[in-house]
């Protein structure tokens, strides 16, 4: 149950992620810089980077944890289950030879 409520809440972070790389507005001016173009307006006001650098930070820094999280979830609970059935270190039976 933790690991489908920790999935859920790795697939939003990998969504704000993704939104938030690509509304980061560029250190540069890019093309528009190369050809004498005024390409360094923001579209969210000149201290806006900065918050936005620091929620893509955060952002990236939960999708490790989640990340890492859920794996060491879902291997405790494969090692749970294993632990729970029963094992079969018996060899299987011999098929029968046909002696024709």
């Amino acid at each position: 149950m933790l690991v489908t409520i920790l999935s859920i809440l790795f697939i939003l972070v990998c969504v704000l992620l993704i939104f938030m790389v690509v509304i980061t507005p560029s250190q540069s001016e890019g093309l528009a810089g190369a050809f004498g173009g005024m390409g360094s307006d923001t579209f969210f006001g000149t201290k806006a980077g900065q918050h936005i650098n620091r929620f893509t930070i955060f952002l990236a820094v939960m999708f490790m944890v989640l990340a890492i999280g859920i794996n060491r979830l879902s291997a405790g609970e494969k090692k749970a289950e294993e632990s729970i059935l029963p094992s079969t270190t018996e060899p299987a039976p011999a098929p029968p030879s046909n002696s024709n």
